[in-house]
């Protein structure tokens, strides 16, 4: 801002260069504006997000790196206690499978215990029948 030159007129500087320039410094000052309070809406979200996990703590102005070194200590702590929860939820997830498993093989056991069964006293009941037609086979060839 400081090698800024307007052209010297008439009667002072040129006015359009003038008004060019303000407009680009306001635009500056409106886009830090912006700039700082959507950093401020990121900032109170980012606390309303972790105060949902349960994460509580106080900020001092001006300390903007310990707070973030907090944050990230906090998210750190929330993350490998969500990996410990996750781990064991799915060690009882899969132990319960291995459970329905182990049941469902149980079953298919059994059924093909009780289908050999009925398979044999089928083979035995084919095997008199095929006994009995040979038997009146015979009586008829006399």
């Amino acid at each position: 801002m400081a090698d800024v030159n307007f052209t010297i007129e008439e009667k002072g500087y040129n006015t359009q260069e003038v008004d060019r320039y303000i407009a680009m410094i306001q635009q500056e000052y409106a886009n830090a504006i912006a700039w700082g309070e959507e950093n401020e809406r990121k900032f109170e979200k980012l606390k309303s997000d972790m105060q949902e996990l349960g994460i509580y703590f106080t900020i001092e102005e001006n300390n903007h790196s310990e707070v973030i070194e907090r944050v990230f200590e906090e998210l750190s702590k929330t993350v490998a206690k969500i990996k410990v929860d996750a781990d064991k939820r799915a060690n009882e997830i899969i132990e319960a499978a291995h459970e329905k498993s182990k049941g469902i093989v149980r079953q298919a056991m059994e059924k093909s215990v009780e289908i050999r069964t009925d398979n044999t006293t089928i083979m035995k009941n084919l095997k008199s029948i095929n006994d009995m037609i040979a038997v009146i086979l015979e009586k008829n060839a006399y």
